[in-house]
């Protein structure tokens, strides 16, 4: 019986040393994992060594015979299971840090993109604001302060609110002018057509008594407007 045991307590101790080597979380998972994939080889190889043992022995029946060597072999593989955990546990965590690192690379590069693209909206912004502004000095200076402001809350927050004084219509601003000033500015900005309707007819209803409907049919096309917006920049 002693003969019996001691190949089986070796293999139990081994896989005990195993276990706990694959606890120890101050060794490196490389470490680790290496060291059990020799732990893992040397117990299958040493099925050849005990076989040659345990055949010196004639006293060991066969069931006991079979029973080490299938617990020999059951711990090698085992050992050999665990290592290839903490090998795809050390692998996940370096996809892990690079997917991270790739991550906090790219957002910066969208933080930069979007801080370049706010950058030139604001400046585009700015520009057809002023162009606008000198467009629309045949109004009254309180009827300009009041379109500017219901430009400038369409242009930067999309929203479509009333003046707070009536515009009234003026000779030398006919309604196509008044649509083309208005589209222009309002195209270059990347705003819709149905929301620039919706702003020239809040702001100024006066200037389409007909409504909205027929001031989208009458308003301009995005072609038209640029051919217009070009040609005035070539004669100045």
């Amino acid at each position: 019986m002693g003969i019996y045991l001691i190949p089986l307590c070796v293999i139990v101790a081994i896989l005990v040393i195993a276990f706990l080597f694959a606890s120890l979380q101050q060794v490196k998972h490389k470490t680790r994992y290496i060291v059990l994939y020799v732990i893992a080889i040397i117990m299958l190889f040493a099925v050849i060594p005990i076989n040659e043992y345990l055949t010196k022995f004639t006293q060991i029946s066969s069931e006991e015979y079979l029973l080490i060597l299938i617990f020999d072999i059951a711990v090698g593989y085992f050992c050999m299971y665990i290592a290839g955990l903490l090998k795809f546990n050390l692998l996940k965590q370096k996809n892990q840090a690079l997917e991270n690192a790739l991550t906090e690379k790219q957002q910066k590069n969208v933080d930069a993109l979007l801080k370049h693209q706010n950058e030139k909206q604001k400046k585009l912004l700015k520009g057809e604001l002023e162009w606008l502004t000198e467009k629309i000095k045949v109004f009254t200076e309180e009827e300009q302060k009041a379109i500017l402001a219901c430009a400038c809350a369409f242009a930067e927050h999309d929203l479509i609110i009333a003046p707070s004084i009536a515009i009234q219509q003026k000779e030398t601003c006919s309604q196509q002018d008044l649509m083309y000033f208005v589209c222009s500015a309002f195209f270059n900005m990347g705003k819709k057509r149905n929301d620039i309707v919706s702003f020239l007819y809040k702001v100024f209803p006066i200037y389409f008594p007909a409504g909205e409907s027929v001031l989208a049919k009458k308003m301009p096309g995005q072609e038209r407007v640029k051919e217009r917006r070009d040609k005035e920049k070539q004669s100045t």
